[in-house]
C-alpha cells in the first residue's frame, strides 16, 4: 500500500557564485559607497554592506580586516579615480576641465564623508597625488624653454596642492557663491578657463 502522504522535494540549493577577488572588493566597495550616499558615514555598517553586495559579514573581513579597512580602502578608491582622470588628461586642452568635473560629480563628496571618519588617510593614499604631481612635471620638463633652469619640483607639488583644494573648494561651495548669476555652468567654466590661466601663466613665468 502506497503512502498517500509524499514527502515534499527538497529546496534545491542556491548555487555558490564564485568571484575574483577583485570582484568580490569591487561589489563590496560600491555597496560601501552607496550606504555612505544614503546615510553618509554613520550608514557604513558591515552587515548593511555585506547584504548590498551579496556577500557574507566574514568576506568583508577577509578582504578589509576591518570598518576602518574598509574605510581607508574607499579613501584609496577615490583618489586612485582622480588620480586617473587628471593623468589621462594632463597637457590637453580640458584636463583643467575635467580635474573640476571629478571633484563636483562625486569625488568631493566622497573626501567629504571620509574625513568624517576617525581613519586617517593611509599612505598609498598620499602617493596618488604624488602621481599626479610627476605627470605634471614631466609636461613642465617638456615644454620647458630652451636655456631655462630647469623647472622646481617642489614648485610643481605647490601648483597640485593649489588645483585640488580649488577644485574640492568649487565642488562644495562653489555654487552657492555663483547663486544669482543667470547661467550657474557657463560662470563655473569661465572661473575654471579664468584659473587655468593664472596657472598656466605663473608655469611660463616659472619657466
Amino acid at each position: 500500500m502506497t503512502d498517500s502522504k509524499k514527502k515534499p522535494p527538497k529546496a534545491a540549493k542556491a548555487k555558490r557564485v564564485r568571484r575574483t577577488p577583485e570582484d568580490a572588493q569591487r561589489l563590496i566597495l560600491d555597496a560601501a559607497e552607496s550606504s555612505m550616499g544614503a546615510e553618509g558615514p554613520a550608514g557604513l555598517r558591515l552587515q548593511d554592506v555585506a547584504k548590498k553586495a551579496g556577500v557574507s559579514h566574514p568576506t568583508i573581513l577577509h578582504h578589509f580586516g576591518s570598518r576602518d579597512g574598509l574605510v581607508r580602502a574607499l579613501h584609496l578608491r577615490a583618489l586612485t579615480e582622480l588620480s586617473s582622470i587628471v593623468v589621462s588628461k594632463m597637457g590637453s586642452a580640458d584636463g583643467l576641465h575635467a580635474t573640476f568635473k571629478a571633484y563636483r560629480e562625486g569625488i568631493a563628496q566622497r573626501m567629504i564623508w571620509l574625513m568624517q571618519s576617525p581613519e586617517n588617510l593611509p599612505r598609498a593614499g598620499l602617493t596618488v597625488f604624488d602621481k599626479i604631481a610627476n605627470a605634471l612635471h614631466a609636461e613642465r620638463v617638456k615644454h620647458a624653454r630652451p636655456g631655462a633652469p630647469a623647472p622646481d619640483m617642489e614648485d610643481t607639488r605647490n601648483v597640485v596642492h593649489l588645483v585640488a583644494i580649488a577644485a574640492f573648494g568649487d565642488a562644495v561651495i562653489g555654487p552657492r557663491m555663483r547663486t544669482g548669476v543667470k547661467d550657474e555652468a557657463a560662470s563655473r567654466d569661465k572661473f575654471v578657463t579664468w584659473f587655468g590661466g593664472m596657472i598656466e601663466t605663473y608655469l611660463r613665468a616659472k619657466g
